[in-house]
């Protein structure tokens, strides 16, 4: 591993993803899909819509019985949305449709009920509208032997709908990796449970990794405070690594006297691909293999943490799952004020409140003050990751900056 010691932030990833693996595909139910990552490319098995309909309630007319105005029509009928039409357009005539209906022969154009007036079997219409107004064609949304969505894609609430339009109820997607967490250090104590000594602190990582690790994807697995202990740690890693795919470590990376993870998993057949990145927060971050099972070991402190399963954790899930998208979305945002830093010989993630501006300003970025690797609290509300490259040492006020949303849809 010593070619892998201490390297930057691209080659982590490089490694990251080559060693990524491709997890088998499962079936689950619609309602059990939203956030998983398809499987397979869903193709239509027919037209979408099967016939063209109207796009709203109103009167199917002949277009050209329009080019005069107002426009008197004998009304013939009306054809209610799921039925078949029993009637057709003649000229001087209209027939009442409703959203969803299905259009009549001889009919060209929708005129929509509030720009009409009905009176004793009589339609006036009151403004003129072009062929095809207002009429929805077949196949519009989609046709039979289109590939509606694909591999890779996330399923959101409008992919929930496009596969249900589709006849799908089911659908096959990526089986999600079981994530082992394991929060190491004999000082760590669980909410709930009482504090004897100032030097505890609470189990704030175990937290906020199982809901980062639920963002990704994956299924996580708490597996308990680990306390500082060499022959401990030996064994709860052992027992992770047989059940699950993934484990990730919170603390015990480093080099001091009771940081005992890097040494066991050498002991546990682990093989360590890298250890150590150049990037603020999170310089200690340790990945390897075993077999087809993968172990990250990710630093202490609650910040550092959270930055390292994004910037690492995060897209190789992303990657065994198959997704398109393996990052968390970066966008441009003019900077408040402005950044300035001591050292600048690592990247940065600096943390910044976020605010959008509706005006046409689009993102933009206020760096905290508070960017210790402590204060977990600073990751709260509209927050972003400040991408600062190494050797700069001041961004000035009004530049443009990227950022990593760390809330889904941003502002």
């Amino acid at each position: 591993m010593t070619e892998n010691y201490y390297i930057d932030y691209k080659r982590a990833l490089e490694l990251i993803l080559e060693a990524a693996p491709s997890l088998p595909g499962e079936r689950v139910s619609l309602f059990n899909a939203l956030g998983r990552i398809l499987a397979e490319d869903v193709v239509a098995e027919e037209d979408n819509p099967q016939a063209p309909v109207s796009a709203m309630d109103g009167y199917g007319v002949n277009w050209e019985d329009l080019k005069e105005l107002p426009a008197r029509l004998r009304l013939t009928g009306e054809i209610p949305a799921g039925s078949l039409p029993s009637v057709e357009v003649k000229r001087g005539e209209a027939v009442k449709l409703y959203t969803g209906s299905v259009i009549p022969k001889g009919c060209t154009a929708v005129v929509p009920v509030e720009f009409t007036e009905e009176k004793d079997g009589w339609v006036t219409v009151k403004r003129p509208f072009p062929v095809g107004a207002n009429i929805r064609e077949k196949g519009e949304d989609y046709r039979n032997g289109e590939v509606i969505l694909e591999k890779g894609e996330v399923i959101t609430p409008a992919e929930m709908g496009i596969l249900a339009s589709a006849n799908r109820s089911s659908v096959n997607v990526a089986a999600k990796p079981r994530v082992g967490i394991v929060t190491t250090g004999s000082e760590v104590v669980e909410p709930g449970e009482k504090v004897e000594r100032i030097s505890q602190v609470r189990n704030s990582n175990a937290y906020t990794l199982y809901g980062l690790v639920k963002e990704a994807g994956g299924e996580p697995i708490y597996l308990g405070i680990c306390p500082d202990s060499r022959e401990e740690t030996k064994k709860r890693l052992k027992e992770a690594l047989n059940l699950c795919d993934i484990v990730l470590t919170s603390g015990g990376i480093s080099t001091g006297d009771y940081d005992f993870v890097k040494e066991v998993v050498k002991e546990l057949q682990v093989e360590p691909i890298f250890y150590k990145v150049k990037v603020k927060p999170g310089k200690p971050v340790f990945f390897g293999r075993r077999g087809n099972k993968f172990l990250f070991g990710l630093p202490g402190f609650p910040v550092s943490a959270a930055v390292g399963f994004i910037n690492f954790v995060f897209p190789f899930i992303r990657k065994s799952l198959g997704a398109k998208s393996l990052f968390k979305k970066r966008v441009k945002a003019e900077l408040t004020r402005p950044f300035k830093r001591r050292k600048a010989d690592r990247l940065e993630f600096a943390r910044c409140k976020l605010s959008y501006s509706l005006n046409g300003g689009g993102y933009r970025a206020t760096p905290i003050k508070r960017q210790g690797s402590g204060a977990l609290s600073a990751l709260r509300g509209n927050t972003g990751l400040m991408v600062i490259p190494p050797g700069v040492r001041e961004v000035e006020e009004g530049s443009k900056v990227e950022v990593i949303l760390l809330k889904e849809g941003g502002c």
